[in-house]
């Protein structure tokens, strides 16, 4: 998924999450979410060794998953 820098800010809006707190928060494990990454399926910030998962980043993630029911 291609973002223009507009695009781009918009999704580091409403900051970003370790590792640890996208765990958390999307109740994914680790795995699967470094495995989105390396598919490039889930958009993530590299600082250093360091990565970070923008928020909007992660619903848009999620919520491409999303099944059953109307969307």
């Amino acid at each position: 998924m291609l973002h223009s820098m507009k695009d781009s800010s918009d999704l580091l809006a409403d900051g970003a999450f370790t590792i640890l707190e996208a765990v958390a928060w999307s109740r994914l494990s680790r795995s699967a979410l470094y495995e989105a990454m390396h598919q490039g399926e889930l958009q993530y910030i590299k600082v250093g060794k360091r990565r970070l998962i923008p928020r909007r980043g992660l619903q848009e993630y999620l919520t491409s998953r999303l099944e059953g029911g109307d969307r």
